[in-house]
């Protein structure tokens, strides 16, 4: 499993990711299985992740180094 740090209590642990809610491409809905809490996750921000990643230029949010920014995206697609 992928691990990522929670919005909620912050830690580092697994999500049980909610299949049944539409993201945008390079997000996933989760439930923390520490504090139950639900959001949204860009898949960059994982902690044990395959491939580079960096800091959007224009957004400043997680990017795989080489393909576009899914944040830009969204903030583009409104």
């Amino acid at each position: 499993m992928v691990k990522f740090k929670c919005n909620g209590c912050k830690r580092e642990t697994q999500f049980m990711w909610l299949g049944e809610f539409q993201t945008a491409e390079g997000f996933r809905v989760y439930q923390c299985l520490d504090c139950q809490c639900v959001g949204t996750k860009n898949m960059a921000e994982a902690i044990d992740r395959d491939g580079d990643v960096s800091r959007c230029d224009s957004c400043g949010s997680w990017q795989f180094s080489g393909k576009p920014c899914h944040t830009c995206l969204l903030i583009d697609f409104k």
